[in-house]
């Protein structure tokens, strides 16, 4: 099924509300990589901030959480498994020798409503504990199940554990029939934890209108076109406040993270908003009385901030009539959209500087990443490989190409010069990069992968025969799932 293009007006919509979304957004320095708004199934806005694109699939974070909740959803319907599974019985290889009397109780709702009874999370990439099911099932139920809600990755991971025991299918095989080909999206992938189970709790890629596409069918009550795929009464449940989020090891200070929790799913400060929500802002937010959806990728640590900004624009932009009349600020808007790019920085060029280190090959001095690992930003995907022997930067009339020797092959990407990102495919997916001379000596260049929430901002610090990389995050550190600090390497003119 195609998605229809409108214009706001048309479904009712002000465009001036998306409008003033964007300035607002941008006022307030929130990181937008794509948005689009849908009323009554038809797309009225959409745009992309370039390097980020339409083909391109996004880090979707804890937005997969919905997908996971989805997955259960349909095992539920069809008999795989039951709310009232217990982990016990999931999982009786894998219990601790005395399992405590909260453990025995917990069970599969539990798990959906954040609610299994941890006090703390578990690393589920402990190296030193690698059967993370086991070290889920020792790890202290503090609290009865059901009562204490605590945000907790590893218990919907552990969902996807049961979804394969009881069905013998990684989560998205399992949806892939019944989700991903009805709804006409294609290409998807998640990140594999250790022991081969899929990372349901935040490990999946998609574009925009995949997500746009998902969170319509969650709208619909599990209808798309005229099929009725899920039991409407999933999505009521799923949807729906299960439990309350304040709790003795819970009180967060952002107020559309206090409004109650449902399967896997957040309700949000306006009444009758509802959404699905990943680190850094990948949003998908359902108006419910307003039969209207709109899809944020972002990368933003002010996730409310974000959230706010929708109130305050789109939501009362939204009428309860059927149409509008059409009005200028729709072409406005769509101009707007369509020219959208992740602010670069200033074109500055040394074309003396240029001539000099241009075309040298650099050794590092101690053993460097291959170029994709080292540029790809936040991720939650397997290590591309390879080690560096040595970079070259080549200058041209509009764009640099960096360019890296490794092990296992050469790899370049372009880096634009002019205040514009130059595009590049390296390893299969899209980058994008920008450039410029910060001083004399220091060519600066911002590398962004359009599959990653952030990027690498890189200092080539150039001292006659050596060079000097210093490589940091575009996004603060925040702890958590941003990368622990920046890296630096010394390298060698041959």
């Amino acid at each position: 099924m195609v998605l229809e293009r409108v214009t706001p007006e048309s479904v009712g919509i002000h465009s001036k509300g998306i409008l003033d979304f964007i300035d607002l957004a941008e006022r307030r320095g929130l990181e937008l990589h794509s948005m689009m708004l849908l009323r009554h199934g038809k797309v009225c806005a959409e745009g992309w901030w370039k390097p980020y694109n339409p083909a391109s699939p996004h880090m979707m974070f804890s937005f997969t959480k919905a997908l996971t909740s989805t997955a259960v959803g349909f095992a539920v319907q069809e008999g795989k498994l039951a709310l009232t599974d217990r982990l016990c019985d999931l999982f009786p290889d894998k219990l601790p020798e005395n399992p405590s009397e909260n453990l025995r109780l917990c069970t599969v709702r539990d798990l959906l409503t954040m609610t299994c009874g941890h006090a703390t999370e578990i690393n589920t990439f402990d190296v030193a504990q690698p059967d993370w099911v086991r070290n889920f099932l020792s790890h202290e139920f503090k609290y009865k199940p059901g009562t204490c809600f605590m945000y907790n990755t590893a218990g919907t991971n552990m969902l996807c554990a049961a979804l394969k025991r009881r069905t013998g299918e990684d989560l998205f095989a399992y949806l892939t029939p019944r989700l991903f080909e009805p709804l006409g999206i294609s290409d998807v992938e998640c990140f594999r934890l250790p022991d081969g189970v899929e990372m349901g709790g935040a490990g999946s890629r998609l574009r925009t209108e995949d997500m746009a596409r998902f969170i319509l069918f969650a709208a619909q009550r599990g209808r798309w076109a005229d099929r009725q795929l899920l039991d409407p009464a999933w999505f009521e449940l799923a949807t729906s406040k299960a439990v309350e989020t304040l709790s003795p090891v819970n009180d967060p200070d952002t107020p559309d993270w206090r409004c109650g929790y449902g399967f896997q799913f957040w309700r949000c400060v306006p009444e009758h908003v509802v959404r699905a929500d990943g680190a850094f802002g990948q949003y998908g937010v359902i108006f419910e009385e307003k039969d209207t959806i709109l899809i944020l990728q972002s990368a933003s640590a002010r996730q409310q901030d974000q959230l706010t900004c929708a109130w305050e624009t789109i939501l009362p932009a939204i009428t309860d009539e059927a149409s509008l009349p059409e009005s200028p600020v729709a072409h406005v808007l769509r101009h707007r959209l369509e020219r959208a790019e992740i602010q670069p920085m200033l074109s500055m060029r040394n074309r003396a500087a240029e001539m000099q280190a241009g075309g040298k090959r650099f050794v590092p001095e101690k053993a460097m990443p291959g170029l994709a690992d080292l540029i790809g930003g936040i991720w939650i995907v397997a290590p591309q490989g390879g080690k560096t022997q040595a970079l070259r930067l080549d200058f041209s009339d509009d764009k640099a190409v960096l360019t890296a020797e490794q092990d296992n092959g050469v790899f370049s990407v372009d880096i634009g010069l002019e205040s514009h990102f130059a595009m590049s495919a390296l390893c299969g997916r899209t980058y994008g990069a920008v450039g410029r001379w910060r001083t004399d000596t220091c060519f600066e260049a911002e590398i962004r992968c359009a599959e990653s929430v952030g990027g690498k901002r890189m200092l080539f610090g150039f001292d006659g025969g050596s060079l000097t990389l210093h490589c940091e995050s575009t996004l603060p550190l925040s702890g958590g799932i941003a990368e622990k600090g920046p890296a630096a390497y010394a390298l060698s003119a041959e």
